[in-house]
């Protein structure tokens, strides 16, 4: 949350971009400004979420072959999941992806959420490295329904690793929730007219800010739905450092850094 003094600053600095700005300059501008604003909205108006319980497992070349078998006879047992992906940016290039968070969803509704370190993977020539491949193979299937926030195709950049192709990914049932949610809110939200015989406030799209073509966000679902704040300060972390504190020898810092960046890249795929 933005202190008084700060808040007031970025809402200065959102309402007076220098006109010389222009084009996608003042637009990418404008938008940092309107997150962090978001942000402190959100943070002073909702508690904070609270992801149900899961058990965490990370997937790099540390990772045996017991548990990667067990996680892939999981898999095959189960037919819901969600993904999510982590990038980092990189200056004046595309997004370098980062990581792929899945969350299984087993039928006593237990959760576990592999996060799979696409910069820290076993060589393709070692036996781990084929059964991560045999795990996403499990993964899409037809009979497995993967929910996305926006399109199974995020997936896409991260065919570059070996682990599943591009038409892999198109063998699931995928749904995209933030296409669903839209309609969903305007289905049930229409706009609502100022009366002085009612206090009810319209919390139509139009009326929240939310243009009409544009994609709600997770962290705005959230608020608007669940009444809770999605913290989304950590979305341009260093995702690539190595999360799993197996990977190298770490002080306390370094652990407490990377502990705050797995609790964000897990809570988005909760």
């Amino acid at each position: 949350m933005l202190s008084e003094k700060e808040y007031e600053d970025t809402l200065w600095k959102y309402n007076h971009i220098p006109k010389s700005i222009t084009g996608q300059a003042r637009r990418n501008i404008k938008q940092v400004y309107r997150k962090k604003l978001n942000e402190h909205y959100y943070a002073s108006n909702y508690p904070p979420f609270e992801p149900s319980p899961y058990e965490l497992i990370f997937i790099n070349y540390r990772t045996t072959e017991e548990t990667l078998i067990k996680l892939t006879k999981l898999i095959n047992s189960c037919t819901l999941f969600t993904i999510d992906t982590e990038s980092i940016t990189v200056y004046k290039k595309p997004n370098k992806p980062a990581l792929i968070q899945i969350q299984i969803i087993t039928h006593e509704l237990n959760s576990y959420i592999l996060i799979i370190e696409v910069h820290h993977l076993p060589r393709s020539h070692v036996p781990t490295f084929y059964l991560i491949q045999q795990l996403f193979e499990s993964l899409f299937q037809p009979e497995n329904t993967i929910y996305v926030w926006g399109t199974i195709d995020e997936l896409t950049k991260f065919t570059e690793f070996n682990l599943f192709s591009s038409d892999q990914i198109k063998l699931s049932r995928n749904r995209n929730l933030q296409d669903e949610f839209k309609l969903y809110w305007y289905k049930h939200h229409p706009h609502i007219k100022t009366s002085s015989t009612t206090n009810q406030k319209c919390i139509c799209e139009a009326c929240i800010g939310i243009q009409e073509n544009n994609p709600w966000s997770i962290q705005a679902a959230t608020a608007y739905e669940l009444h809770k704040w999605l913290d989304k300060r950590h979305t341009c972390s260093t995702f690539d450092i190595g999360l799993d504190p197996k990977l190298v020898r770490l002080n306390s810092k370094e652990l407490e850094y990377r502990q705050l960046i797995t609790d964000y890249a897990a809570n988005d795929c909760d």
